[in-house]
């Protein structure tokens, strides 16, 4: 059969023939998303379903034989490659696999890629936030004329999908886009986008970021508790602050540092270290206060007033 047989042409015998690319897909895992380099990684198994016309035989002649196995290195095969892709290599399909081929010269080939693609990542909810990661499959050499790329789903098979410990899966949809290049704007370039939706699992973060910040802002206001002249008060309220400091440290190692967006939490952390800074200036007045440099002498009425009035009141003492 594959005498005669050119793998560089198009399996077509008049080359001005378009060539149907059915293009299925099946997401098996979310391998992970990297925030700080904004990089989506996913096993993806590709089901790609074509008519090669000079690999048609009479099955009767071959006694009785309708289909047949080739490497995918043998016969002809679109060259797809992931256009959004920041991985090593080009992104395009590994030739790992066979290619199925019946008698009427329907081919099937089913290839198993890890693909890696760049994702805008929205943090400005962290860690409520959704993110939506999408991947562009399209063909390098033939435009529209030669190869129509084709979606045989609106959806993505997910009946042997992996689940993820840190992003659940809400959606993944495909579609079919056509692009009209600068170099070329009568011709249409088909590609096929897949969008996974994604929601981060957001107890992690709670257990281990988010608690511990409430429970440094309840101490925080304990340390007015403390007697001045223990001398533990600023260093307490010292302490809880650069455990704040450290806090919010931690979270900027896992997010992209960008000004276009400020996390959730980073707000949270921001707000609960300028209030814990305040305590600490009131906690300086009050020591202040409390052991004077200079003989005493009755306070002004203004500090009487905001000291032993509104402040009293406002901690409730």
């Amino acid at each position: 059969l594959l005498e005669n047989y050119d793998k560089h042409v198009r399996p077509v015998r008049d080359q001005a023939t378009t060539v149907r690319l059915d293009f299925d897909v099946a997401l098996r895992q979310v391998v992970g998303l990297e925030e700080l380099n904004q990089v989506f990684t996913t096993l993806l198994w590709l089901r790609l379903y074509w008519t090669d016309e000079l690999l048609q035989w009479n099955a009767s002649q071959y006694d009785g034989i309708t289909t047949a196995t080739f490497h995918s290195t043998e016969v002809w095969t679109p060259d797809l490659f992931l256009i959004n892709n920041v991985g090593g290599g080009s992104g395009d399909l590994p030739h790992v696999t066979d290619v199925i081929v019946t008698n009427e010269g329907r081919v099937a080939w089913r290839q198993p890629g890890l693909f890696s693609s760049a994702c805008q990542v929205d943090v400005s909810e962290f860690p409520y936030d959704k993110q939506t990661c999408k991947m562009a499959f399209s063909s390098w050499l033939y435009d529209g004329k030669y190869l129509d790329l084709r979606n045989t789903s609106a959806s993505m098979d997910m009946a042997a999908f992996m689940h993820n410990d840190q992003f659940e899966v809400t959606g993944a949809t495909v579609w079919r886009k056509e692009t009209y290049y600068s170099c070329c704007p009568d011709d249409p370039w088909p590609n096929i986008e897949l969008h996974v939706h994604l929601t981060r699992r957001r107890l992690f973060y709670i257990i281990n970021m988010v608690v511990p910040c409430l429970d440094l802002l309840v101490l925080n206001l304990a340390a007015f508790y403390i007697p001045p002249d223990s001398g533990e008060r600023l260093g307490f309220t010292i302490t809880v602050l650069l455990s704040l400091v450290v806090f919010q440290q931690l979270l900027t190692t896992q997010l992209p540092a960008t000004s276009t967006s400020t996390p959730m939490l980073g707000q949270f952390f921001t707000a609960t270290i300028v209030l814990v800074t305040i305590s600490l200036l009131i906690t300086i007045l009050v020591l202040r206060l409390s052991h004077p440099s200079h003989p005493s002498r009755p306070l002004p009425r203004w500090l009487r007033l905001l000291l032993l009035h509104y402040m009293a009141s406002f901690f409730c003492m």
